[in-house]
């Protein structure tokens, strides 16, 4: 039956509609309970391949059965050629249906095509959030609250890909702060975290050597991982295809057609500042102050040396005009800010008032010039959620999105009469790529229909500037 119902998911290509499905069997408690072990991180098998077996059997076990049987390899009761031979005998007392579901178990990948936030829509809280610790907007208060206590750290505030990297046992698994498997099969950065350290999790920051606009090389990013995790699920025709024009789009943002694909992985970096045991990730708590922490993760990333694995930028400070000088070094850069930080902070689920961070924000009044509607298979599909704007000159484009339910209702409904107006948006100030000015991380404010006056590039370049010599948030 359980088998029936994951085939049945996975044969529904939306994501909507795979939710609705799962929906129909919410009250099912084994189903709950596979659906548990496949996809909550926490558990772990400790199996790296599935072992030959047979299923040649009148009278097979229930999946229960083997579900409790799985309990000696998390626990690691059982290991090694002990482990392999008692999932063999698992398999082997099983239906082929349930055997393959147990399969499906050990390998963490239930082939469903649905992630552990949509399963959570269903079974609510089944699977356990990802822990993610950020930090508290500017306040000048916590700043000094901060400094009072002695040295601090001023980091600089990465702009890629956020990734949790967990290290159990020798394998390496990348998540997003949604707790969403980043796949990246055959990156250099990997086979290095797998030698690095062991029942640790790491936080950094995925980017790209030799693509220098950050949005640019998450996209790539997400792209690889595109292809990657859907390699089984398309066929090779359609994976080439993909492959094909990924390479059409990027190759110029790459350095031209001769990049492999495997190239394009060994140039992923993962920039980390934080480390904690698996045991503190999953109990979304370390009391060990985070000096202590920096100073580990800095000791193993000197002692193994790795190419793919960097230590975040870091200066310690002691003063205000310390972290501003900090934070205006940053900006010349082109990055995006610095995130301060107490010696003493504890590791901690959600925003602590031990880490504040400093960054560009500016707001432009712009113009709308079109209308983008939700992707296709998602709950926004019907009603416009981007906005397509441009300053009064046309060189400054960009497309926020950002709106809530309610506006992108109105904006659906006034598409005409809100054609050619200002629009009031906040970024992290402006961007340039191949020549083209946009605006880094735009959300949508406001629709401003009272005013009739727009930014123009210029303007937008003075108001980035007396931002960076006067603002901080």
């Amino acid at each position: 039956m359980i088998k029936k119902i994951l085939d049945e998911i996975a044969a529904e290509p939306g994501d909507n509609m795979k939710i609705t499905i799962l929906g129909k069997y919410k009250d099912d408690k084994l189903l709950e309970r596979v659906l548990y072990l496949a996809k909550s991180k926490r558990v772990k098998f400790y199996i790296k391949q599935i072992p030959e077996y047979t299923t040649d059997n009148s009278s097979p076990e229930s999946l229960e059965w083997g579900l409790d049987g799985l309990n000696p390899l998390s626990s690691r009761e059982f290991t090694g050629h002990k482990a392999i031979e008692w999932l063999k005998t698992i398999l082997s007392g099983l239906s082929s249906d349930d055997a393959y579901v147990i399969e499906r178990i050990i390998e963490k990948d239930l082939k469903i095509g649905m992630g552990t936030t949509n399963i959570n829509k269903v079974f609510d809280g089944l699977v356990e959030k990802t822990p993610y610790m950020g930090a508290k907007p500017y306040d000048q208060k916590l700043v000094e609250k901060i400094l009072v206590k002695g040295k601090a750290k001023s980091q600089l505030k990465m702009d890629g890909r956020y990734q949790n990297a967990i290290i159990r046992d020798g394998e390496v698994f990348v998540e997003t702060r949604a707790g969403e498997e980043t796949i990246l099969t055959g990156a250099k950065f990997l086979k290095e975290l797998s030698t690095l350290t062991d029942e640790r999790v790491l936080n950094g920051e995925l980017t790209i050597t030799g693509v220098a606009v950050r949005s640019i090389a998450n996209g790539i990013i997400s792209s690889l991982d595109d292809i990657l995790s859907k390699k089984e699920e398309r066929t090779t025709a359609e994976t080439d295809k993909k492959i094909s024009e990924f390479f059409k789009k990027h190759a110029e943002d790459l350095g031209g057609s001769h990049v492999t694909m495997q190239d394009v992985l060994d140039r992923i970096i993962y920039t980390c500042w934080d480390i904690i045991t698996v045991d503190e990730y999953y109990a979304k708590e370390s009391k060990t102050p985070y000096d202590e922490r920096f100073d580990n993760l800095e000791k193993i990333l000197k002692d193994k040396s790795p190419s793919n694995i960097h230590l975040v930028e870091s200066v310690d400070v002691e003063t205000m005009e310390e972290v501003i000088n900090h934070f205006h070094t940053v900006l010349k850069k082109g990055l995006e800010g610095t995130i301060l930080k107490e010696m003493k902070g504890v590791w901690k689920n959600g925003k602590p008032n031990s880490q504040v961070k400093f960054k560009l924000e500016i707001n432009l009044d712009l113009k709308i010039v079109g209308f983008q509607y939700g992707e296709k298979g998602t709950k926004n599909e019907h009603v416009i959620s981007t906005l397509m704007l441009e300053s009064s000159c046309g060189k400054l484009k960009t497309n926020p999105s950002g709106m809530n339910e309610k506006m992108m209702a109105d904006v659906t409904a006034r598409q005409k009469e809100l054609l050619g107006t200002v629009v009031e948006i906040r970024c992290c100030g402006l961007s340039q790529s191949k020549g083209e000015w946009s605006t880094a991380h735009p959300s949508v404010e406001e629709l401003r229909t009272d005013k009739k006056t727009f930014d123009s590039l210029e303007s937008a370049m003075n108001i980035e500037n007396a931002a960076k010599g006067l603002k901080i948030v």
